[in-house]
């Protein structure tokens, strides 16, 4: 695991100096480096055209998607950039040919914004939510949803890593292994996890995973 020198970051973050900012889980201070490449980007824009500057940058974008797919264990023609993480998450469930009487397993602890994406779909499609129960722990029972999986066969299971009203962890790895033998696609919502914690998306075994640059990435809205 790569060690962070704290007084150097805290150093490249102003806001440090005037404010304890404990809102990383919805958007963190960005430090001056992530700002100085945005705006230096921007002006760029504005001299010679938007699409011009991104081909003067494209050594520098194209790194970009090398390292996200280094930070979660992707290969990097399977990482795309979008809006944010709702986005991801949508356009992730648009590419799922959904047919009426098709199930989405999901848990109780899923963020809302995603269950209205549920709720639409079966209100478009006809299909059916299901929502796995918890075990004791507060965190979705993994053998409910292994049952599920197998009585029920659903076309995807859809499961938030981290929720944003609380600590749990879900056990996305274990959860993965079940759609894995079951041949089922398996969507996770990772926006609290990534950057916060080590993922590699070989070893949670999901077909998609949503994430966003602004909370403990410590980039900028809309990514």
């Amino acid at each position: 695991m790569t060690t962070l020198d704290v007084n150097r970051l805290r150093s490249q973050t102003p806001g440090t100096r005037q404010v304890n900012h404990l809102n990383n889980a919805g958007a963190a201070l960005m430090p001056d480096p992530v700002c100085r490449t945005i705006v230096k980007h921007l002006e760029l824009e504005s001299q010679i055209g938007g699409y011009e500057a991104a081909e003067e940058r494209r050594e520098e974008i194209e790194a970009v998607y090398q390292a996200l797919g280094q930070l979660i264990g992707a290969d990097t023609e399977n990482i795309a950039l979008t809006e944010n993480a709702t986005a991801s998450f949508t356009q992730a469930l648009s590419a799922v040919s959904f047919k009426p009487g098709d199930v989405i397993v999901t848990t109780r602890n899923d963020y809302v914004s995603n269950q209205i994406m549920y709720l639409s779909l079966a209100s478009r499609f006809g299909i059916e939510i299901v929502r796995a129960p918890d075990d004791p722990s507060g965190g979705v029972d993994v053998s409910a949803i292994e049952e599920l999986v197998h009585r029920r066969r659903p076309k995807l299971v859809a499961v938030t890593h981290i929720p944003t009203n609380s600590g749990l962890v879900q056990k996305v790895a274990d959860i993965g292994t079940i759609c894995h033998q079951r041949k089922t696609l398996y969507l996770v919502d990772a926006c609290q996890s990534v950057g916060q914690m080590p993922i590699d998306v070989k070893q949670i075994g999901c077909d998609f995973l949503s994430a966003t640059s602004r909370k403990f990435l410590r980039g900028p809205r809309g990514i």
